[in-house]
């Protein structure tokens, strides 16, 4: 052992005779250095000044992390490519190779003392990275608006984590390369190859083709994953499995180097089968091991805990349901933590968390499991990190299933509404798309949802395209009156995979939806299809499921009325078919207050900030129409609209009106870069009691548009978007304008 160990390290001091005047080891630096000062400047060429004080950061950590991005997306893999093919292509041009294998040196110690060479290189460019993003971020400091929340100090211990799961997440590049180059005398071949598997990376992420075990995925997750496990783990799975894959490929590369020929290597002796078996049991099954999805156990309990880092003091927080708006539990905060056990049973599904009703969250769990919520509230920015037996399900957006569709986009646009058939196979094809994509998922643990939850998501996909046919059948009734459109064995088998009285779905309005448009799919009455829903929806069995289907309809009933005696009708007529009391004392709140909103009722006051700080108030605004638009810079629709608001604005500059933008944004920072982009014409305001304002106007989705009139009451609470023509036709109907030609 000892003549061995003697033996490597006369191989690797050889290894550094060669590569003096090589500058090897100084490329390795100034790669690493390259990013963080690029950062720096770029940094320093966009500062602008500080907004808020928001969740406290580390300033050089985020500065790091920051920096990490292109270094280990691009810069230190590419590096990694260079430098195998230099150290390797140096013996292959030369003969090296052979010439080292006549001296003492064993192949063993000629092999791996390369290999040692490398992974020395690698370390250089790392710490080189972390030293300059030190330093860059010292000297930036003086340059730059520091925010307030941020924390110069220097977390040693963090910055030896990251620094450990880089390096550990390079072995596979590494291995994969030096292997490539070891067999391959070709030194632009290994280039070639090494720069493609790169750059196949950045073109796969798009479509999410990019495999978990991938060596460029493995080395970028450390910089896109920046928190590391979710666990406390030091590494994730994919760190280790590189760990596992380096060995198993470096021993099949000196196998393969030392017989030169791959049937010498592994076929030749049994001795040799036996051991490339005993590796690829061993390794192999501990990355099968590794790679294989994990899921969350049941606990023996529902129960929901937490702590808030903030500079607040909290009191309740309240779970509320998402169908009626009912809170179902209360649950105390007693020095920013909390723990609550549930004594009923929860059904699987989202809820909606409020912290003193100010701060919301959204969570998905049910009888028997385990949450535990780490938020950090500052200053009205809010972030939430959710670990326990739902990890994966609180990972994943809800929205996810109902992302862009191309047929969704002919049918808005009119195009090929005459070829339902092939309308309906697009359909079919985008759903069986969406369903596979469902499984893919994993937390940086490797952890998947469970099965209930895979399973609702793939309801909703398929509710979403039935919708979409929904959508094609009545846009062909219309232009097409005296054309069947039948269904096909594609769309029907879509609809044979999903009930139409499922209730773990109707906290989703795209399930009510597809459910009412089929109960009242053979209605041809000459009435509206809010009453035609009503009159199928009390014919259904009493129960749970009725009761929710009737609640969503007469409040959205209500809601549509256009006056009080439509309203006072429907409650007649209505409120008395429910079985649970709850729904009925809900849909007269919910009547109240839309009578609250109606045209003449004064608007309840808010208090809102502007974006340089000063407070503003409703009652500031009296003696001017107020146009409101209720949004927020997450929201896609308010964005599609706001160009046309802001057109409104400076066309009726004139008049006696003011345009407000009134921002529900949670994170304050957001807003304030959007709405500096905006229109000077509209006065840009940020709600200060998102809730309460939210519970005030009942705005429960947006973007909103609600017209004052200049006493302060209301002219219209709900106004059309201001794409719609009747938008601009009520505006100066109010403002006493003749309508245009």
């Amino acid at each position: 052992m000892k003549n061995k160990t003697a033996n490597f390290v006369t191989a690797f001091q050889a290894e550094h005779i060669k590569k003096r005047g090589t500058g090897f080891y100084w490329t390795s630096a100034i790669i690493g250095m390259l990013s963080p000062f690029l950062f720096g400047m770029i940094a320093i060429i966009q500062d602008s000044d500080e907004i808020k004080k928001g969740i406290p950061i580390n300033y050089f950590l985020s500065f790091i992390q920051n920096s990490m991005l292109p270094f280990a997306n691009f810069f230190f893999p590419l590096l990694i490519i260079i430098t195998v093919s230099r150290i390797t292509q140096l013996d292959h041009r030369n003969g090296g190779w052979q010439l080292m294998e006549t001296q003492p040196s064993e192949k063993f110690s000629i092999y791996f003392s390369k290999f040692s060479t490398v992974l020395v290189a690698n370390g250089i460019a790392i710490v080189s990275f972390f030293i300059v993003s030190l330093l860059t971020a010292l000297i930036t400091s003086y340059f730059v608006t520091v925010p307030k929340n941020a924390e110069m100090t220097v977390t040693f211990g963090e910055i030896a984590w990251l620094a450990s799961r880089v390096f550990v997440a390079s072995l596979f590049v590494t291995a994969f390369q030096f292997v490539l180059c070891v067999l391959i005398p070709s030194f632009i071949w290994t280039i070639i190859i090494g720069f493609f598997g790169l750059l196949l990376t950045a073109f796969l992420t798009p479509f999410q083709l990019v495999p978990a075990w991938y060596p460029f995925e493995i080395l970028g997750r450390v910089a896109n994953s920046k928190d590391g496990s979710d666990l406390g783990n030091w590494f994730t799975f994919t760190e280790y499995a590189s760990i596992l894959i380096s060995v198993i490929l470096l021993y099949i590369g000196f196998q393969w180097y030392k017989d030169k020929q791959f049937k010498t290597a592994f076929l030749s002796k049994s001795s040799k089968i036996a051991a490339l078996l005993a590796v690829l049991v061993v390794f192999g099954g501990l990355l099968y091991w590794t790679l294989q999805p994990n899921q969350m156990r049941l606990h023996n309990r529902t129960v929901i805990t937490g702590k808030i880092a903030s500079d607040e003091k909290f009191k309740k927080a309240y779970l509320v349901d998402f169908i009626i708006q009912d809170t179902i539990a209360i649950i105390p905060i007693k020095d920013n933590a909390f723990s609550f056990d549930f004594k009923n049973v929860v059904v699987n599904d989202y809820y909606r968390v409020l912290f003193d009703g100010k701060y919301i969250k959204d969570i998905y769990f049910g009888s028997k499991d385990s949450l535990y919520i780490d938020a950090k509230i500052y200053e009205r920015t809010d972030s939430y990190k959710i670990t326990g037996t739902r990890l994966a399900e609180n990972q994943i957006n809800p929205q996810s299933v109902m992302e862009w569709s191309s047929v969704e986009y002919y049918l808005r646009e009119n195009i090929d509404l005459d070829k339902p058939e092939k309308i309906a196979k697009a359909i079919y094809e985008e759903w069986s798309d969406a369903m596979a994509e469902q499984s893919k998922f994993r937390t940086i643990d490797n952890y998947i949802a469970k099965k209930d939850f895979t399973e609702r998501s793939k309801k909703l996909i398929t509710v979403k395209h039935l919708n979409l046919w929904n959508m094609l059948l009545k846009k062909r009734a219309a232009l097409f009156p005296n054309e069947k459109t039948v269904a096909t064995e594609n769309i029907i088998e879509i609809k044979r995979s999903l009930s139409e009285s499922d209730e773990s779905l109707l906290s989703a309005p795209e399930y009510f939806s597809y459910v009412s448009s089929q109960l009242i799919a053979n209605d041809k009455s000459e009435i509206d299809d809010n009453n035609k829903t009503l009159m199928a929806i009390k014919k259904l069995k009493n129960g749970s499921f009725k009761d929710k289907m009737l609640f969503y309809q007469l409040k959205k009933s209500i809601e549509e009325a256009s006056n009080t005696e439509e309203r006072t009708l429907l409650l007649a007529e209505n409120n008395s078919n429910f079985d649970n009391a709850n729904y009925s004392k809900r849909i007269v709140a919910i009547n109240k207050m839309v009578e609250s909103l109606g045209k003449g009722k004064e608007a309840p006051a808010f208090t809102a900030n502007s974006i340089d700080g000063k407070p503003t108030q409703l009652a500031d605004l009296k003696g001017k129409f107020v146009l409101i638009d209720v949004w927020a810079t997450w929201c896609g629709p308010c964005k599609e609209q706001s160009p046309y608001f802001e057109k409104f604005a400076i066309k009726y500059k004139k008049e006696n009106i003011q345009f407000v933008a009134l921002s529900t944004d949670q994170n304050i920072s957001e807003w304030f870069v959007e709405a500096k982009s905006k229109s000077k014409n509209v006065l840009q305001l940020h709600a200060n009691d998102l809730t309460g304002f939210g519970d005030a106007y009942n705005v429960e989705s947006i973007p909103r548009f609600i017209l004052i009139a200049p006493d302060g009451k209301f002219v219209n609470a709900r106004l059309p978007f201001p794409t719609d023509a009747a938008f601009e036709i009520l505006l100066r109907k109010e403002l006493g304008l003749a309508e245009e030609n």
